[in-house]
């Protein structure tokens, strides 16, 4: 039988080895694990982080992730140059002859239930309505002085083209007149201004024909002063004495002071005058027919084109004119 040890004994010795397995498994965790405080900085590796805290603890990096991700790129945007001005895109004018009888009740009636005439009325002022009040004017400011279209280098074909329309008002001699009672007969240069922008585009045109054919018999210069609001037309009628100072008396008869809107259906759409400060110039052959047409600023091919179809008109009319070059199609 094996001596027996005292309770004592074993007690001292099992608490001993309860403090060595402590202190050596102490150690030997602070020697796996270093303290977090040991390192302040952004030492840390970035595989530990999601890119969200990231971009929290670096500024620098979410700055440039942002820009790189979430902020698209500009498109490179080249200047383009400046509009290009179409031609003349179809002939103008109403399709059947003008006449200056007043209407009978009969055609005011048709006119009344013609639906295109309704379309036209309705498409204009919805034009209206969308458009800004200085719509206008910001195009006449734009390129090429807000020219609508080129005028055409040739006549148009006398089959193709159509006819001036009849426009009423009172001319400088203090009649009224109609423009249909005043083109039959002769190749007239029409012109149509409202302001004074419109009376340089005028100008440019019209000066280079008015030295070359001026006082020739088959030739007249009819000017139609339009303007839509009642009161500047009503100021313009005080200003008659001051016109006639500036037009010559023998183009009074042939100036015309034209009051009031005018029927987009008969004269606004078949002219195309789809800008009411820019100025218009028509060359009407003897048979109220429009050959030729310009609007805005004139360029110089445009004002040599305008010479050269005047002279083809007034040589057909004494029937020396053999040359077709200017007769084409637009």
């Amino acid at each position: 039988m094996p001596p027996r040890l005292p309770v004592r004994t074993l007690t001292s010795s099992l608490s001993r080895a309860a403090r060595f397995a402590s202190s050596s498994s102490s150690s030997s965790s602070s020697s796996a694990s270093p303290a977090p405080k040991s390192s302040p900085g952004p030492s840390t590796s970035s595989s530990l982080f999601s890119p969200s805290t990231k971009s929290k603890a670096d500024p620098s990096s979410y700055s440039s992730t942002v820009s790189t991700s979430t902020i698209p790129k500009k498109a490179s945007t080249k200047s383009a140059g400046p509009p290009v001005t179409p031609p003349l895109p179809r002939p103008l004018g109403i399709p059947v002859p003008p006449t200056s009888d007043p209407k009978t009740w009969s055609q005011r009636k048709q006119e009344l239930l013609d639906e295109n005439r309704h379309k036209a009325k309705r498409k204009a002022l919805v034009k209206e309505a969308t458009q800004g009040y200085f719509h206008d004017y910001n195009r006449a400011k734009g390129a090429g002085g807000g020219k609508l279209w080129i005028a055409p280098n040739v006549l148009i074909r006398e089959d193709k083209a159509l006819f001036f329309p009849d426009i009423s008002g009172r001319s400088l001699l203090g009649t009224n007149v109609h423009s249909t009672d005043l083109l039959p007969g002769k190749t007239s240069l029409v012109s149509l201004i409202s302001t004074r922008i419109s009376e340089e585009h005028v100008q440019s045109f019209i000066q280079p024909v008015l030295e070359d054919v001026e006082g020739h018999p088959g030739f007249s210069f009819v000017q139609i002063n339009h303007q839509t609001n009642q009161l500047k037309s009503l100021l313009l009628s005080f200003l008659v004495s001051s016109l006639k100072r500036t037009i010559p008396h023998n183009r009074w008869g042939t100036y015309l002071i034209s009051g009031g809107e005018w029927s987009e259906f008969d004269v606004n759409q078949p002219l195309g005058l789809d800008n009411k400060l820019l100025g218009y110039v028509f060359l009407v052959d003897e048979n109220l027919k429009v050959r030729w047409a310009g609007c805005g600023p004139a360029t110089d091919d445009e004002a040599q084109s305008l010479r050269r179809a005047t002279a083809v008109l007034l040589g057909r009319m004494k029937g020396t004119a053999t040359n077709d070059t200017y007769s084409g199609v637009e």
